[in-house]
């Protein structure tokens, strides 16, 4: 007879770090609570529940059909709940995830990327000192496990389409240093379990946890206006026991500036550089160190052209690696960001990735009433190093999205894309244009 299934939990030397951990993070924060008065303790509690649908036919990649199926549907639901308590300079957030997939059947897309179910995503305090007016002051430490988000998104962010999010473990210090806001982060990043196909299929559970081989530290810099934005970063990790890695020793740099114009014009430039030293895979036979250098430019012009729509032309220009052979890395590294907003739908979809790309497009976003916004896109593209005898041109993608704001706390969407596929990518089992659709709605409370 099995054991009960807390009892089986509790036996895992990770839940019981975890668990730990919890206990410590709440009882820093409510220590000092014994002696104060109820008025003088904030509790808040939030949460959403989304539930969406997607369907593809025709895989976007050059694929066989004995890797995977030509038409994919999934059924994901994503449920949040978090809570902080705050007293006077102290809070305690603490964030519970369950994300989940169904339908989903043989398709060697689905990963922890959609798979995380009942994971405590966050759960760290915060320590707000008293402000001071002087040329440097700190606003907020905060210790434990969070989410981050910063700049652009292109580089380290939290998910809003993917099912499952990126959570830290570590220490951030946010300040003001003269009119600049500076964040200093140092973290381990935290690996999503379980990985393997049947325990993700079935919705099965692991605690997440990350290792001290792998880290990730840096500091992000806005300006006053946010017109400029700095990020330096620097990922370095081992491999152990119990962790597979590139050994990737990383610098990354981004500068991003946007200009507004007197005439409604709007401009914008990020240019990110990459340099260190990888192996090429993560397989515990690769022991061949290799040279990095890569990076990422994209840039858009963009105007209010009604009452209701902006328009922008944009262009990305990422640098890519069609020779495994040689002894130098150029594929870029998109660290900790996210693609959806640049590059399309991901999950079933599985837009590019942000690496070995060209791409010329458009977008608009209008809101032709409050509780409407509307998202059409267009892009061609091209790798930026085609694989040996490969044309370059991937093909031309039309995408759409419209939320519909029913009520404050309910919101619905509706989406697509469609992959017209170019020479570089009319190969394999399936040839044909890609077609997806999606459709959700989000409850939030």
């Amino acid at each position: 007879m099995r054991s009960p299934l807390f009892v089986r939990l509790y036996g895992r030397g990770r839940f019981r770090s975890l668990l730990s951990t919890c206990l410590l993070l709440i009882l820093v924060v409510i220590s000092p609570l014994a002696n104060a008065s109820s008025d003088e303790i904030t509790f808040d509690v939030s949460g959403s529940f989304r539930v969406r649908y997607e369907s593809l036919n025709n895989p976007i990649f050059p694929t066989s059909s004995a890797a995977r199926e030509q038409s994919n549907q999934r059924l994901s639901t994503r449920f949040i709940v978090n809570s902080t308590v705050s007293y006077q300079n102290l809070a305690a957030t603490i964030e519970i995830r369950d994300s989940r997939v169904f339908l989903d059947e043989n398709d060697p897309t689905l990963t922890a990327n959609q798979v995380n179910t009942l994971e405590p995503t966050q759960f760290f305090i915060t320590y707000k000192p008293e402000r001071e007016s002087s040329l440097y002051e700190v606003s907020a430490v905060k210790v434990g496990r969070m989410e981050l988000d910063y700049g652009s998104r292109r580089l380290l962010a939290k998910t809003a389409y993917r099912n499952a999010t990126n959570s830290y473990d570590g220490i951030v210090v946010e300040a003001r240093v003269a009119d600049w806001q500076v964040h200093g982060v140092y973290v381990l990043p935290v690996s999503r379990f379980p990985t393997d196909s049947e325990s993700l299929d079935g919705n099965e559970r692991a605690f997440d946890k990350s290792f001290s081989e792998r880290k990730f530290f840096g500091v992000y810099a806005a300006s006053k206006d946010n017109n400029v934005k700095l990020q330096s970063y620097w990922l370095k990790e081992d491999d152990s026991e119990a962790l597979a890695t590139k050994n990737r020793d990383l610098y990354t740099l981004s500068v991003d500036y946007t200009q507004p114009f007197n005439n409604g014009l709007i401009t914008n430039i990020e240019a990110v550089g990459q340099a260190g030293t990888s192996y090429q895979t993560a397989s515990a036979n690769d022991t061949d160190e290799k040279d990095v250098r890569a990076y990422m430019l994209f840039g858009y012009v963009g105007k209010q052209i009604t009452d209701n729509t902006f328009l922008r032309a944009e262009v990305d220009y990422i640098s890519g690696d069609n020779d495994t052979s040689d002894d130098t890395i150029s594929d870029f590294d998109t660290l900790y960001g996210v693609r959806r907003f640049d590059l399309g739908p991901t999950d079933v979809y599985q837009a590019m990735p942000r690496r070995n790309l060209k791409a010329v497009g458009l977008r608009s976003v209008s809101k032709p009433a409050k509780a409407h916004n509307i998202m059409l896109g267009y892009k061609a593209m091209w790798y930026q190093k085609a694989p040996q005898d490969v044309d370059s041109f991937i093909g031309h993608q039309v995408e759409a999205r419209w939320h519909y704001q029913v009520r404050p706390e309910l919101r619905l969407v509706l989406g697509g894309a469609y992959l017209k596929k170019g020479e570089g990518f009319a190969r394999g089992d399936y040839s044909d244009n890609s077609a997806f659709l999606f459709t959700g709605a989000l409850y939030t409370f």
